[in-house]
């Protein structure tokens, strides 16, 4: 991870997309494809060194800012691989979670039953 100076109230959010439903990144199913305004505080990013390493090894990198730092990453064919660089807890009014936190409640309750 890397870092730069000072904190971000917000930033849009690219989702990465796929012509065929088997091979949509989970955040895209999730929130649906497109752009979004999420909120983080700080700027901490992926080192891009280890882009390539990581992408060969199955990881799938699925959110991007605009200025193309990684933001989502997702394992395919896990239950529920999905990593942010935002804070989805900070969406909303807090009466109803982010599409990222219930999904990650519905997988888990389905994952216990």
């Amino acid at each position: 991870m890397s870092a730069s100076a000072g904190a971000t109230s917000g930033a849009s959010i690219h989702l990465a997309s796929a012509r065929s439903a088997r091979r949509r990144p989970l955040a895209a199913t999730i929130v649906g494809p497109g752009r979004r305004i999420e909120r983080y505080h700080w700027s901490y990013g992926l080192n891009h060194e280890y882009l390539e390493v990581l992408t060969a090894n199955g990881l799938r990198f699925s959110g991007f800012d605009d200025t193309g730092q990684v933001r989502i990453a997702e394992l395919p064919g896990h239950p529920f691989f999905l990593g942010t660089l935002f804070q989805p807890e900070l969406h909303g009014d807090r009466t109803r979670p982010h599409p990222i936190i219930a999904a990650l409640a519905v997988a888990a309750a389905d994952r216990a039953a």
